[in-house]
């Protein structure tokens, strides 16, 4: 009899469909198959719910077992898009600049004004001039810590009235056979009239010391102020003369850098 009940199930799938959507018939047929191999007299007498019962349980749980891994592929693919979504939301910080500190407000200028002394070369190479809150905005949004202790020296100095932030990349070579060392803590930038001291290093520390036949690259931050324009018109670098073997070499650095 259970024989005929299960090959005349497909016909039934009508008992099916409402069994699949009944949580108790789903602990039910669980508990069936069990008191069937316990009890397998009152079978005969139980020969239509024996054929609803095996029916629920082989249409259910196929639909169970097939539901839990779809459902587990709904939700891996969930995670791969919702991983990308955050990472990118951390990285792209650079990307969304236009959206949250406005249009792109940078000015650069290629250079390539170097002066040596002692062996000891120091080389402008290009120079960014920045409004000062768009470039604190930057850095905020940027994020790190040396970003954001960056973004408070350069927003103290717009407080104290300063209008644009000058980044000047150099590269520093040394040519004699002695240790170098070029302080750029002391270095001076003057622009409209006026002289600035460096706010920090990037890419080294303010005391450069290099070798014989060795170079660095290092980029001078500073904050100017020029109530007349929009850029900072022209900037002079002032860097005092080298340390060469231990002992102070006479003269400065004196970079005339054609910044609009």
């Amino acid at each position: 009899m259970l024989g005929l009940a299960f090959g005349l199930q497909p016909g039934g799938s009508s008992s099916a469909e409402p069994s699949t959507g009944d949580p108790e018939g789903f602990v039910t047929e669980q508990q069936t198959p069990t008191a069937a191999v316990a009890t397998p007299t009152p079978a005969p007498a139980r020969e239509t719910p024996a054929a609803g019962t095996p029916a629920v349980s082989a249409s259910t749980s196929p639909a169970t077992n097939a539901s839990i891994p779809g459902a587990g592929a709904t939700n891996e693919v969930a995670g791969a898009r919702t991983t990308p979504v955050s990472t990118p939301s951390g990285d792209d910080s650079p990307v969304d600049q236009p959206t949250q500190c406005g249009a792109l407000q940078e000015t650069a200028t290629p250079l390539a004004v170097e002066q040596t002394l002692s062996g000891v070369s120091v080389r402008a190479t290009r120079a960014a001039v920045f409004p000062i809150d768009y470039f604190r905005c930057i850095l905020m949004a940027t994020g790190g810590r040396e970003a954001v202790a960056l973004a408070g020296m350069i927003g103290k100095a717009e407080r104290e009235g300063m209008t644009h932030a000058v980044l000047i990349d150099l590269w520093v070579t040394n040519s004699s056979r002695d240790f170098g060392q070029v302080n750029l803590r002391t270095a001076v930038i003057a622009a409209a009239g006026q002289a600035f001291g460096p706010l920090a290093t990037l890419g080294g520390k303010a005391e450069v010391v290099i070798s014989g036949g060795q170079g660095r690259n290092v980029t001078l931050v500073a904050a100017v102020k020029n109530g007349v324009g929009s850029g900072t018109g022209p900037i002079t670098v002032s860097i005092e003369a080298p340390l060469t073997g231990g002992k102070q070499t006479a003269g400065k650095y004196q970079l005339f850098l054609p910044t609009p």
